[in-house]
């Protein structure tokens, strides 16, 4: 069901964009996320995109924000 890759938002936007091409009525759905790689949990999406500042940015997990005054380098989906 999940598939798992690591992507910049010009990949996910792509992705995205072949899923509403099968689906299209999925444009009215609701918009979720899942809490692991694993798929045991998920919740909705609750926050606005934002562009973040990530010390840590070639970790997987636990990314750790910047100091403020920093370049961003990600954007926050949730």
């Amino acid at each position: 069901m999940l598939k798992t890759k690591k992507m910049k938002l010009k990949e996910y936007l792509k992705e995205l964009n072949k899923l509403i091409a099968l689906h299209p009525e999925a444009m009215n759905y609701e918009v979720i996320y899942a809490h692991d790689d694993e798929g045991n949990e998920f919740q909705k999406v609750n926050c606005i995109p934002a562009l973040i500042p990530i010390n840590n940015i070639e970790d997987d997990r636990y990314l750790e924000i910047q100091e403020e005054g920093e370049k961003f380098n990600a954007i926050c989906i949730n």
